[in-house]
């Protein structure tokens, strides 16, 4: 249940894209002193997802909503779905009636559509967060009635915006601060082979699965050491895969870590998809990327993130329908054999890099909250 004390309701939608930012912010708030008791920030997601585990974790409470995503065609499943944002609507403003938050901030999916329709209906001030290079539905929406909105990239449509980068975890932050790079390699014993860490999201992505597999058990370059994260969905399949030990190749197959901090820090070449938290958080550690963005993610966004960062300088990109393990071994053998190339990537990561994206959006909540910014 909500608290009387919460001043700030911060809503998202299930997925790990969504909750580890929204998470990122509200540690910025108590870091930066905005917030300084218990239960004065609370959250609002969906039942699906992995939302709930990563709130509770961070030490934070939550309430989830009823819902779905509408699809844009005319279908049966669209008037439940429809019901359910009413639901979750009534939900939503009951909440705010109880707690008179200070400050809604929208970070995107459709749990935070009830939320936003809900303040704006009791004049409660908004704030919207859009981690991706493509905005979604819903911060299209709410971001009409919000007074900013919080941009990870350049040139993001949306109104008000202030470029912000996209909050981090704080395991991130500390890995950089305490320049653990050299001490995880050491722990890791990989000595002087280049480590390739692949991975998908929290469940897996099947077809980029297969690929470094094979990658694994076809490799004929340098000595490497791969790390490959499958992910909870495939885990099964590919745990029972038959593996030859191939010359060159230390092969690490793993099912899902909570924290891919060290992994990614200590690795000389990240292989992944382009969710604007796993995007952010390679360039946050200064790591050269090949990224291969989910075919028909919405507004496709995963590969405008993506590109981005192609035109900056420290990523690859690779479409899902190109994607072999012909194709990307050759790319990875140019990569290694050339090390001026991934030098210059790593450093080209760390000039395009936001580490107080957090931070920076607690400053305008701040802001907002003590009735600054008046243009909404």
């Amino acid at each position: 249940m909500i608290s009387d004390s919460c001043r700030v309701l911060i809503a998202g939608g299930g997925t790990a894209g969504h909750v580890i930012p929204a998470v990122g912010i509200a540690k910025a708030l108590y870091r930066k002193g905005v917030l300084r008791e218990e239960n004065e920030v609370h959250f609002v997601g969906s039942k699906r997802g992995v939302g709930r585990e990563i709130v509770h974790d961070a030490g934070f409470e939550m309430t989830v909503l009823p819902g779905r995503g509408i699809q844009r065609k005319i279908t049966f499943r669209n008037v439940t779905s429809i019901l359910s944002l009413f639901a979750a609507f009534l939900r939503a403003s009951l909440m705010i009636i109880k707690a008179k938050p200070e400050i809604i901030v929208v970070m995107g999916g459709y749990a935070s559509l009830a939320c936003g329709l809900a303040g704006r209906l009791f004049n409660v001030p908004l704030l919207v967060a859009e981690q991706n290079a493509v905005p979604g539905a819903t911060n299209k929406i709410i971001a009409r009635f919000a007074k900013v909105s919080a941009i990870s990239f350049d040139a993001v449509e949306l109104p008000n915006p202030v470029v912000t980068g996209n909050p981090l975890r704080s395991e991130i932050l500390r890995f950089i601060e305490t320049d653990s790079r050299n001490e995880t390699r050491r722990e890791l014993g990989v000595g002087d082979r280049k480590v390739i860490t692949a991975f998908g999201g929290s469940l897996g992505a099947r077809h980029l699965n297969e690929t470094i597999f094979e990658l694994s058990q076809n490799w004929k370059g340098e000595a490497i050491s791969i790390y490959h994260i499958v992910g909870s969905r495939d885990w099964q399949d590919f745990s029972q895969l038959d593996r030859k030990p191939v010359r060159n190749v230390e092969y690490e197959m793993i099912e899902y870590l909570k924290d891919l901090t060290p992994l990614i820090g200590a690795a000389d070449l990240v292989i992944s998809r382009a969710g604007a938290t796993s995007v952010s958080e390679i360039t946050a550690l200064g790591i050269p990327s090949i990224l291969v963005p989910l075919p028909n993610s919405p507004g496709g966004h995963q590969e405008e993130n993506a590109r981005f960062f192609e035109r900056e300088g420290s990523a690859i990109v690779v479409r899902d329908s190109e994607l072999n393990y012909v194709s990307l071994s050759n790319r990875i053998s140019l990569l290694l054999t050339e090390d001026l190339i991934l030098k210059d990537m790593a450093k080209k990561a760390k000039n395009s890099r936001h580490l107080t994206g957090g931070e920076k959006i607690a400053d305008l909540i701040f802001e907002i909250i003590n009735g600054g910014l008046d243009g909404k």
